[in-house]
């Protein structure tokens, strides 16, 4: 399983790459793809990028990020997919769901990962640490893995392939929380 974050309907960066690097794992374990969004428009374009499955999540409740209700989400796709390998991105939403979404689903979780993995039995990756400044072989030994991959550290791949869209509507627990709203600034933003 793959979740691919979106924005206003649009996919991010970050989300065709995670979906690019899970094609990478896929084949190195012998499986396929499935990734997951939500609101998000163009979902069988993730087929491009090595996706053969999507489960497409439309729902209002998550038009405004919530790790909780988000984290659920993905983990009732993963346990519907049997999923052994979640990928995630490491952006700040992602970085917030992922532990959640470890311990939902009983998995190891391995942030600011730069390659695909170098074994799939033990699974064993490469990742970064002290701030960037190293390198370490991380070994996931839980039978469920969740893996952030650092941003901008695979790269793009085309596949030219397509995939299915199947809709997709998990049980979204109370998050105990309501956002009244969201102001995101769009000119330059002075630090002086």
């Amino acid at each position: 399983i793959v979740y691919t974050e979106s924005e206003k309907g649009k996919f991010k960066k970050g989300a065709l790459e995670v979906v690019s690097y899970a094609k990478a794992i896929a084949d190195q374990m012998g499986t396929s793809v499935t990734a997951v969004t939500i609101n998000a428009d163009n979902a069988e374009s993730l087929g491009n990028y090595g996706a053969s499955k999507v489960l497409s999540i439309k729902n209002d409740a998550l038009n405004t990020f919530n790790a909780k209700t988000y984290a659920s989400a993905i983990e009732q796709a993963a346990k519907q997919e049997n999923a052994k390998v979640v990928v995630v991105s490491s952006s700040a939403d992602s970085k917030y769901l992922a532990p959640i979404l470890a311990v939902g689903l009983d998995a190891g979780y391995v942030s600011n990962v730069v390659e695909a993995p170098t074994n799939v039995s033990p699974f064993t990756v490469k990742r970064t640490v002290f701030t960037n400044k190293a390198f370490a072989n991380t070994e996931i030994t839980t039978d469920v893995k969740v893996v952030g991959l650092s941003n901008n550290s695979f790269g793009l791949v085309e596949t030219g392939g397509s995939a299915s869209v199947e809709d997709f509507s998990p049980s979204l627990p109370d998050s105990g929380v309501s956002v009244e709203s969201v102001d995101k600034a769009t000119d330059k933003v002075s630090i002086a």
